[in-house]
């Protein structure tokens, strides 16, 4: 059912995921079928996405511990004036880590639209002037032979004995 996971596809993922998800998978047959490698400016651009990306996971997992903190921190002493302030600035510290984590990750998605669009140009150049792919056919019919004629007689031996009689030889 095709149709549905189109739906899905165009519903759910929606506008930039959809269309990164079909660039990259034009890309990998492209890369397949005509058996090309991994490019070292798209090798570059995974890498730093992969720092950038880690990066910004643990700036936010110290947003989100410090925001629990201060959770903790305001009911555990919701009376201590110092604890209420304390609680205050460990939420505000949160919220600035997230929006730092937030940056990157936007940050990461402009890196990749720009390497979807090189990548999509040299896509297009290699389709124009690279390596045409082969045309898969179907193989061609071959006629398995099961005995072996001993040219010296003339005579049909079975493959087992002719396998035999060939290494028998060679002793």
């Amino acid at each position: 059912c095709p149709n549905a996971f189109l739906c899905l596809e165009v519903s759910v993922l929606g506008g930039m995921c959809s269309s990164c998800c079909a660039f990259e998978v034009s890309r990998r047959l492209m890369k397949e079928e005509r058996e090309l490698g991994i490019d070292p400016t798209e090798a570059r651009q995974e890498k730093c996405i992969n720092f950038a990306g880690g990066i910004a996971a643990s700036i936010h997992q110290w947003a989100c511990c410090m925001y629990c903190t201060s959770c903790c921190v305001g009911c555990c002493a919701p009376d201590s004036e110092g604890a209420q302030e304390c609680s205050a600035e460990a939420r505000r510290a949160s919220q600035a880590c997230w929006s730092i984590a937030h940056t990157i990750y936007k940050g990461m998605w402009a890196v990749k639209i720009i390497a979807i669009g090189c990548m999509s140009s040299q896509m297009i150049h290699e389709d124009k002037y690279g390596k045409q792919s082969p045309l898969k056919e179907a193989p061609e019919s071959m006629k398995m032979e099961r005995e072996k004629i001993d040219h010296e007689n003339g005579n049909e031996i079975p493959m087992v004995n002719a396998f035999t009689d060939q290494y028998a030889q060679h002793e």
